[in-house]
């Protein structure tokens, strides 16, 4: 009766969650909420990352820390000073907005004065790219497709596709720029050849003009194309 007793509340416990497995003890934390990466950077996005990912992250005032797989620390400083007092030149605020487990990489967004853009950190190697869109990943972390529709202050390619494999980080491909402006909106990676997305054109409100503003971006060869072309508007 007393082994009986003992085993519910061993069952029990597991089941509240206040006995954990041995083989937990170094598991990474959940970042679903920080994997959901969207064309906004809120201060609740870096909190859930700071939330799931405290034992390598943490942020003191200005002061963002992340530390790598190897145990160096990356730091990134903000200067809400110089955006305060309009200095355009120096003003720069940095927010954690995503990670991807698979592949070891955070996304680091960073705000100027006018525009922004995304610096993606390996944990692995330490490797850094700077991008001037938000990166869309594969669900294995090896390739992402990166959309920038500020073309205002935005970077000279709408669409790019790198690569995260092995702990590098680099563009493989960058679209042409474009003869009128457009806005893209991500929908997701069919496979790693192949990423859907919708396409309107720019100040539209992202509402497409015709009946069907399906794109799809497909490796072809060493690059990369858009299907269907011409696009459908």
């Amino acid at each position: 009766m007393i082994l009986l007793s003992l085993v519910l509340v061993l069952v029990l416990a597991l089941a509240t969650g206040r006995v954990s497995a041995q083989g937990d003890a170094g598991t990474v934390p959940s970042v679903s909420t920080c994997m959901k990466i969207g064309d906004d950077w809120a201060a609740d996005r870096e909190a859930a990352c700071l939330r799931e990912l405290r034992d390598r992250v943490s942020r003191k005032g200005e002061l963002l820390t992340i530390r790598l797989d190897s145990g160096k620390i990356k730091t990134y400083q903000n200067d809400q000073k110089a955006c305060q007092n309009d200095d355009a030149q120096h003003c720069v605020h940095f927010a954690l907005i995503s990670y991807h487990p698979e592949t070891r990489v955070y996304a680091i967004g960073i705000s100027y004065y006018e525009g922004r853009s995304v610096e993606l950190l390996s944990a692995r190697t330490g490797a850094t790219l700077k991008l001037s869109g938000v990166p869309h990943f594969t669900p294995d972390g090896s390739r992402f497709v990166a959309i920038d529709n500020d073309y205002a202050y935005g970077g000279e390619h709408d669409l790019a596709i790198g690569s995260a494999a092995n702990g590098e980080l680099s563009l493989q491909w960058q679209s042409a720029p474009a003869n009128q402006p457009r806005e893209w909106r991500f929908e997701h990676w069919v496979d790693n050849d192949h990423v859907a997305l919708q396409v309107f054109p720019a100040d539209s409100g992202q509402k497409c003009p015709v009946d069907d503003c399906n794109a799809f971006l497909v490796r072809f060869g060493q690059g990369w194309t858009v299907r269907p072309s011409p696009l459908p508007w």
